[in-house]
């Protein structure tokens, strides 16, 4: 199964919340759209950033299902630290 690169996110709830992410070959999907596929198993995705990469996870939260990649929360290959899309 191919892994897809993700370079930007969209940000919810001040920031706190992944909704959306971007990638040059997939261009812009959901959170629910990118879960789905993690949790079916037909996607994998990854942030890199130079010769640092991290790859995209799916956490359960209270209830709900959010997207995660590294922990730094100063890293580039945090998902919040993307460029907003």
């Amino acid at each position: 199964m191919p892994r897809t690169k993700i370079t930007r996110s969209r940000k919810g709830d001040g920031g706190k919340r992944i909704i959306g992410l971007f990638g040059p070959s997939m261009g812009y999907q959901t959170a629910e759209e990118v879960v789905s596929r993690i949790r079916g198993g037909g996607g994998r995705y990854y942030v890199r950033e130079e010769s640092w990469e991290a790859d995209v996870r799916v956490v359960g939260e209270r209830g709900a299902d959010r997207l995660v990649s590294t922990k730094d929360p100063f890293s580039r290959n945090n998902l919040s630290n993307l460029p907003d899309c």
